[in-house]
């Protein structure tokens, strides 16, 4: 499993860089030029909501999973079985409300799905041979991807969302990158008119 990850990880990061060199170059077809503040504002949320997600996981999972030989099964993971991954599709999702042209979404969705769903079916599998039956009935309660309405809208946050400041480390560099590369696109738009 380490192998495939290192795989999606060097195609991840030259799937980052060839859509950097795509949106340099072709720019003015990929970036949306008339603007909506209301789509401006829920990229926003939705890119700190994805950030969010993927802290609380990422912390979540290291604080009671250390040694990788425990079932997480609360905080973020009371939502989805794949909170992290989920919060790279909001990010993802974000990032197109606020600069893309929204058929840019066709595209990701489709490199996305090509990306995780496989990284998600290896993950549980190797989930399943580990914990075994505890891990099937956490499957038959908690969503694979997205949460669900019930969940969401009917159990406290505080069941769900956990957060300390110390699990920002891991992340922080990604974030200030996403908005200061989403800040840099806004301005060059607005330099270019």
């Amino acid at each position: 499993m380490r192998s495939f990850m290192k795989k999606r990880i060097k195609i991840q990061g030259l799937l980052i860089l060839a859509s950097i060199v795509a949106l340099v170059f072709f720019w003015r077809h990929l970036v949306a030029q008339e603007r909506n503040l209301w789509l401006d504002i829920s990229g926003a949320i939705i890119i700190l909501l994805g950030y969010f997600l993927r802290i609380s996981a990422r912390g979540t999972k290291s604080e009671l999973n250390p040694d990788g030989k425990t079932l997480v099964v609360s905080g973020p993971y009371v939502l989805t079985r794949n909170p992290m991954y989920l919060g790279t599709f909001l990010i993802g999702l974000g990032i197109i409300l606020e600069i893309l042209q929204w058929w840019v979404g066709i595209i990701f969705l489709f490199i996305y799905l090509l990306i995780y769903v496989p990284q998600i079916n290896l993950e549980e599998q190797t989930l399943r041979g580990r914990f075994q039956e505890a891990f099937m009935k956490y499957c038959s309660t908690t969503p694979k991807f997205f949460p669900s309405p019930r969940t969401l809208f009917f159990t406290s946050p505080a069941g769900y969302l956990r957060f300390n400041p110390g699990w920002l480390k891991k992340e922080s560099a990604s974030l200030v990158l996403t908005f200061v590369f989403v800040l840099g696109i806004k301005l060059i738009i607005n330099f270019t008119r």
